[in-house]
């Protein structure tokens, strides 16, 4: 029983990221499977009306995503995008990202995957959008942003949504403190896509912005790395689940060995040092069992008759 507790913590960073990487995978692929039943002219609709709310966004300023008291979404927002519970999905082949992305940044959201920033662009694309999308990074639970520490200046990452691929390059990261989100702020003319998490990692003081900027037409070149799998990424084989099953096992095993008796042989020879009485030793005469019989048989002396006198002869 206590080794398999003992696996079990030991194993459950590694299985929780498993499975969490299992769900990503299902809801993208619900999200891709979704998307291919709905009418052409559905998705041009949803496309429309996404872009037309951009259009209405107030832009003085934003919440920082993390903040309890962050900007709660409406109902006219959440009616946007909404064929689906997924809202679109972005993907980071160089650092292997793929991940659903959802309404809103509440806490229920980002334990789930990617949350969009209320108040920033729909992620639609279009001249003057700035879409700003958040994901946790350092959490036993689940990998979300955590590879985004590792993605550099040219990279490229993509949004699909509603059949739409848009597909930006990393043009700035920066770092800053949570309450300085004037860089997350739309520019006339330019098209963006940020994705914020916290960092360092396991300390969360700061934000780290990693922003695409858009390219498309003849100025975007041939990616192959870009293509996206239908189904999403797959987590692979557990390999932990191995672990999981091998130290119990081994843990039992040594267990029973340590519990198992003696040979018998081996028992009697050292004298009963396992629980076997010694035999007895005989004192006598006699050289012990092997001449005398069984126990308390008299001693070889005992039976020796007295030398007879002899008569003295006369001559």
């Amino acid at each position: 029983m206590g080794a398999t507790l003992g696996a079990g913590i030991l194993f459950f960073p590694a299985a929780a990221a498993w499975l969490s990487a299992w769900a990503h995978g299902a809801e993208v692929a619900g999200y891709v499977e979704s998307v291919t039943r709905l009418p052409e002219q559905a998705k041009a609709d949803a496309l429309r009306r996404a872009r037309e709310f951009n259009a209405s966004l107030a832009r003085a300023s934003l919440d920082d995503p993390y903040a309890p008291g962050s900007t709660a979404p409406g109902a006219d927002y959440l009616g946007q995008l909404d064929a689906t519970q997924v809202m679109a999905r972005v993907s980071i082949p160089a650092v292997g990202v793929d991940l659903p992305v959802y309404h809103g940044t509440s806490e229920q959201v980002l334990a789930r995957g990617v949350g969009h920033l209320v108040g920033s662009s729909l992620p639609v694309g279009g001249a003057g959008a700035h879409a700003v999308l958040t994901g946790h990074s350092g959490r036993v639970e689940a990998d979300i942003f955590d590879a985004l520490h590792e993605v550099r200046l040219g990279d490229r990452f993509t949004i699909s949504v509603l059949g739409e691929v848009l597909t930006y390059e990393v043009d700035q990261i920066r770092t800053v403190e949570p309450t300085d989100t004037a860089s997350l702020l739309p520019i006339a003319g330019e098209d963006h896509v940020t994705l914020v998490t916290c960092t360092p990692i396991g300390v969360n003081s700061h934000r780290l912005l990693v922003r695409g900027v858009r390219v498309r037409g003849p100025d975007a070149p041939v990616d192959p790395t870009l293509t996206l799998p239908a189904a999403g990424r797959s987590p692979g084989f557990p390999w932990w689940a191995l672990g999981v099953i091998a130290v119990p096992t081994a843990f039992a095993a040594g267990s029973r060995l340590r519990d198992e008796p003696a040979p018998r042989g081996l028992a009697g020879r050292h004298g009963g040092r396992r629980g076997r009485p010694a035999p007895p030793r005989h004192v006598g005469g006699g050289r012990g069992p092997r001449h005398g019989g069984a126990q308390g048989a008299r001693p070889h002396a005992s039976r020796l008759t007295a030398p007879r006198a002899v008569a003295p002869r006369h001559r």
